[in-house]
């Protein structure tokens, strides 16, 4: 798997676009390209919220001194880290 970031999500899409208009794939091919496309961009989000909520957090700690964290879901272990 290659890695993907907003500019590449955008550079695919335009291509299947070019391909969809040359008859080089069906409008149902492009429909679930477009459906796939739509849930890379949705995970692409999902990083940049959490990120945003990691500064947020980084800042409100420093203010207010406290160890406010977000639970890590994405670990091999994060069930042992529930309250």
């Amino acid at each position: 798997m290659q890695p993907v970031n907003n500019k590449s999500l955008l550079h695919f899409i335009f291509d299947q676009m070019e391909k969809l208009d040359r008859g080089e794939i069906t409008a149902e091919a492009g429909q679930v390209q477009a459906k796939l496309a739509s849930q890379a961009n949705n995970s692409l989000m999902y990083e940049l919220k959490r990120a945003d909520i990691q500064m947020r957090l980084a800042t409100h700690n420093g203010i207010f001194k406290d160890g406010l964290k977000i639970r890590e879901v994405e670990g091999k272990n994060f069930e042992e880290n529930l309250p």
